[in-house]
C-alpha cells in the first residue's frame, strides 16, 4: 500500500541528506521507502525516549518561568568566545 504525505521542504532536505549519507557510509543505494521504514523501526524500539522528548515541547510558561528563576547573577563577564569554548568546546 502506497501512501502520500505532506512534509515541509527543510524537512524534505534533511531526510534527502540522511539518505546520501547513508549511501556514502554503507557503499550501497536505499530507497526513500526502505530508509521511512528503518526510521520508523528505530523510533518504535525507542519510543519512550522519543515520547518523553515529544510531550515535554514547548514548555509551558510556568516551566519558562521556573527556569528563567534558576539564574543568578555571579558578577562575573563572560565572552561569547569563552560561552562557545564551554559549550562547543571550540570558538566558532
Amino acid at each position: 500500500m502506497s501512501e502520500n504525505i505532506k512534509i515541509h521542504e527543510k524537512d524534505k532536505y534533511v531526510f534527502d541528506m540522511l539518505q546520501a549519507e547513508l549511501t556514502l557510509k554503507t557503499g550501497k543505494k536505499i530507497t526513500q521507502q526502505e530508509l521511512f521504514s528503518q526510521l520508523i523501526e528505530f523510533v518504535r524500539a525507542k519510543k519512550d525516549n522519543f515520547f518523553g522528548r515529544v510531550s515535554k515541547l514547548p514548555l509551558s510558561e510556568k516551566q519558562k518561568k521556573k527556569i528563567r528563576s534558576l539564574s543568578s547573577d555571579w558578577g562575573v563577564e563572560t565572552s561569547e568566545e569563552e560561552i562557545d569554548l564551554v559549550v562547543y568546546g571550540a570558538k566558532r
